[in-house]
C-alpha cells in the first residue's frame, strides 16, 4: 500500500494506523502495519533474522500470555512487501548498528530503538490474536482478541512515524514515550533476555552488552526524572541488576493511572505529534494536591517480577516478615 492509495488528503500515516489496528483487518490477517494485502510468504519476523542469528534464538522459545511457548523463528506476522522492505527495513538497519555498538549515542538512535521495540510489542500481540488459547478447546477462542490491538494505537503511530519526517512535542522529555538504556557488564556477547507487560505496554530486552527498557506511556515514567529507577539510566550493570531494573520499569508501567491527550496533524511530507496534557484515569488526589498518575507502589508485585527476571529468590527483593523492600543495586547507589 502506498500514499496514493489514500488519495490527495494528508492523512497518510494516520490512515494506515487506523487500518492496521482495526479488528476486522487483524482477523483477516492483513498487513500488521498498514492493513493492506499481505505477501504470500511467511510475513515479517517480529524478531529479525539478524537478531536471531546474533543471539542464537532460532530454537529458543518465547513464553506467550497463555503460558505456552513459541520458537522465535516462528514468530511472524502478516506484512506487505512495501512495509517489509520500506520503513520497517530502515528501522531494522539503524537498530542493528546500535546493538552491534552496544550503546545509543543520539536522540535519533533513541527514537529508532523505541520504534523498533514498539514494533516487537505490537508484533507479539498481533501474533497472539492468531493462536488458540487452548488447542484442545478451540471454542475458547484465541489468546488475544483482535479488537484489543486497538489499545496499541499510539504504539502503532510511534512505529509508523518512521514513514515520514515527524515533529514531536512532548511534556516530559523530547519524545512521547519512556526509554532507558544500560550497559551490561559480565554478559556474553550473545546473552539475551526479553520481558513484557501487556497491561503497562512495556518491553525490556538484554541484547548482549546493551540493556533496553521501553514503555508506551507517553513518557509518564520520566515525570520525576529521565534517568529511571534510582537514576541509573546509562549506567553499567550486571545482567541480574538489569533484570531488577526491568522489573521496576514493568511494575511501574502496570501501575499507570493516567494517559495523555494528543493533537496529531499531517501533510504529505510531515507528521506532527503534539502531546497536550495528562489525563488521569481516576480522580484520586494525592497529599500534595496533585492528581495521581501512578497507583501506589506494590513491593510484592515488584518482588515477584524481579525474582522471575533475575532467577533469584523473592527474598532477595522483599523481606516477608518486615515488609522491607531490598535491591541488588546497592553498589551503584
Amino acid at each position: 500500500m502506498t500514499e496514493k492509495d489514500f488519495g490527495p488528503h494528508s492523512g497518510y500515516v494516520m490512515a494506515m494506523v487506523e487500518r492496521a489496528i482495526d479488528g476486522d483487518s487483524i482477523r483477516a490477517r492483513r498487513c500488521f502495519t498498514c492493513g493492506g494485502q499481505p505477501t504470500t510468504g511467511i510475513g515479517e519476523h517480529v524478531f529479525p533474522k539478524w537478531l536471531q542469528t546474533k543471539f542464537r534464538l532460532h530454537d529458543e522459545r518465547l513464553t506467550l500470555l497463555n503460558g505456552t511457548f513459541i520458537p522465535y523463528r516462528s514468530l511472524t506476522v502478516p506484512c506487505c512487501s512495501d512495509c517489509n522492505t520500506g520503513f520497517l527495513s530502515r528501522i531494522e538497519t539503524e537498530v542493528q548498528s546500535i546493538i552491534e555498538r552496544g550503546r545509543i549515542v543520539s536522540n535519533a538512535g533513541r527514537l529508532a530503538v523505541a520504534r523498533w521495540m514498539a514494533k516487537i510489542l505490537v508484533g507479539i500481540l498481533v501474533k497472539e490474536t492468531a493462536l488458540l488459547l487452548d488447542r484442545k478447546d478451540p471454542s475458547l477462542g484465541n489468546i488475544m482478541t483482535a479488537d484489543f490491538i486497538g489499545e496499541l494505537a499510539h504504539c502503532q503511530l510511534l512505529l509508523q512515524s518512521a514513514r515520514k519526517l515527524t515533529r514531536f512535542s512532548a511534556l516530559h522529555g523530547k519524545f512521547p514515550f519512556t526509554i532507558y538504556s544500560y550497559r551490561i557488564d559480565g554478559s556474553e556477547d550473545d546473552g539475551f533476555d526479553l520481558s513484557t507487560d501487556v497491561v503497562g505496554q512495556s518491553i525490556a530486552m538484554r541484547a548482549g552488552k546493551l540493556g533496553l527498557a521501553f514503555v508506551n506511556d507517553g513518557g509518564l515514567q520520566m515525570i520525576n526524572g529521565d534517568k529511571g529507577p534510582f537514576g541509573l539510566e546509562g549506567a553499567t550493570v550486571m545482567p541480574h541488576q538489569f533484570g531488577e531494573l526491568a522489573a521496576r520499569v514493568h511494575t511501574k508501567a502496570s501501575l499507570r493511572d493516567a494517559t495523555h491527550f494528543y493533537l496529531h496533524s499531517e501533510t504529505q511530507t510531515h507528521l506532527t505529534i503534539d502531546q497536550l496534557e495528562v489525563r488521569p484515569f481516576t480522580s484520586t488526589m494525592l497529599a500534595g494536591g496533585e492528581m495521581q498518575v501512578f497507583e501506589p507502589w506494590d513491593s510484592n508485585r515488584f518482588a515477584v517480577r524481579a525474582a522471575l527476571f533475575t532467577r533469584l529468590d523473592e527474598g532477595v527483593f522483599l523481606d516477608r516478615v518486615t515488609g522491607n523492600e531490598m535491591t541488588t543495586l546497592t553498589n551503584l547507589l
